[in-house]
């Protein structure tokens, strides 16, 4: 493209008068003419863009307008410390933020695909459903990944009215969506890095006593058993159990092999089987299938199970728990049924299980945590002897154990 030069004044000739017309090279490409009804005048223009070109070049050849729009704008920023360099390079960088990007609806959808490929559980992709689906609700329908800015973060954590904890769950899913359109450029960059933390004050973990695992014992329906089992004295998380295949049991080396497709760390680790565990295992073994039943239906016997040991409220539509949890003589809720410990069987078991051996690395390595974890979260919650107590709980009579009757006799 031909650039275009500075020209001496030229008579020009507009409905039959002269006029002085000088044309000069614009900012970025283009031309600029400036025309004068006084040949002097145009002579001084010509003169001065010279020496202007000389010195700036071709951004000192603004026109009329532009230099008007400057200089409001250095007004408009008066007492900011700001420059209107400052200001249109912060414009630039918005414009690249909210021009590109998807609607949020989209991304999402893309991203609990991809999660979904990565073999992420089904249990995770629904809490990133409804986790995401939640954020989308507090949002314009018209809004694209790329139009996300912290501010709108800050605003939905705060208005969650959520515990630290479930808060600080949110913001981590958040963040991970975030990233992934980051790396895929459908964000500039991540708006959660910067938005509100929650303190979340370390607490026990909540347990099961000897007394209150042995009555859980009892009251499992045989087809939710074995994963009760596992979950109690082994210490498999509830993902996994619902994974697993007895295949992966081997009741006469006492080892459970966690593969890496089973595993929540995809990574593949060996549990011991205890004693006491291999005795409950063993009358209902299976040489391969499903551990956990699959549907709704071991939903409902585990909460019946629970409400039976004492433990509820939980939600169900299924009549049959709602019933278990109702009063017959008032027809209201029960009032002696206590709060479920959450995640209570894996807590147990990690906690007994480094109270009996006092080997954390060992009981880090089968429960899949790292030893500082560990060491963190279940050190010296229980005693030895409750532990002895504990993994003492044998489905037949036996001196100086917790008993209860076989189910399979």
């Amino acid at each position: 493209m031909k650039q275009t030069k500075l020209t001496l004044p030229r008579r020009v000739k507009v409905k039959g008068q002269t006029f002085w017309q000088v044309t000069t090279p614009a900012p970025g490409g283009g031309r600029i003419r400036k025309t004068f009804k006084d040949r002097e005048d145009a002579r001084i223009f010509f003169e001065r863009a010279k020496v202007q070109l000389a010195q700036f070049g071709q951004a000192a050849m603004i026109d009329d307008r532009t230099r008007t729009d400057a200089a409001r704008a250095v007004e408009i920023l008066q007492g900011t410390g700001k420059s209107i360099v400052d200001a249109a390079r912060f414009l630039r960088a918005h414009l690249s933020r909210v021009e590109g990007g998807l609607p949020l609806k989209t991304a999402v959808k893309h991203f609990r695909a991809s999660k979904k490929s990565e073999g992420t559980s089904e249990r995770h992709l629904t809490d990133l459903r409804t986790r995401l689906a939640r954020f989308l609700a507090s949002l314009p329908e018209s809004m694209t990944t790329a139009q996300v800015q912290t501010s709108h973060v800050d605003t939905f954590l705060a208005g969650l009215g959520l515990s630290a904890q479930t808060a600080t769950g949110y913001r981590t899913i958040l963040h991970t969506f975030f990233s992934w359109c980051e790396s895929r450029k459908l964000s500039t960059d991540n708006p959660v890095t910067e938005a509100m933390t929650f303190k979340v004050v370390p607490s026990a973990p909540g347990i099961l006593s000897p007394a209150d695992a042995a009555n859980l014992l009892a009251s499992c329906d045989d087809a939710i058993l074995p994963g009760v089992v596992l979950g109690m004295f082994c210490g498999l998380r509830q993902a996994e159990i619902a994974r697993l295949d007895w295949r992966q049991v081997d009741l006469a080396g006492k080892i459970i092999t966690v593969g890496a497709h089973v595993a929540k760390t995809s990574s593949r680790r060996t549990v011991e089987i205890p004693e006491n565990a291999v005795q409950w295992l063993s009358p209902l073994a299976k040489s391969s299938g499903r551990i956990w039943p699959k549907g709704e239906e071991a939903r409902n016997l585990w909460n019946l199970a629970r409400i039976k040991a004492g433990f509820g409220p939980f939600f169900s539509t299924r009549a049959v728990v709602k019933a278990a949890q109702t009063n017959p003589a008032t027809g209201k809720p029960r009032k002696d049924l206590r709060d479920w410990p959450d995640n209570a069987l894996r807590h147990s078991a990690i906690s007994y299980r480094l109270a009996k051996t006092r080997d954390l690395p060992r009981v880090a390595t089968e429960a899949g945590n790292s030893p500082g974890i560990v060491q963190r979260h279940y050190a010296e919650i229980v005693k030895p002897d409750a532990a002895a107590k504990f993994f003492a709980i044998l489905p037949e009579s036996a001196e100086n154990v917790t008993t209860f009757p076989s189910k399979a006799a």
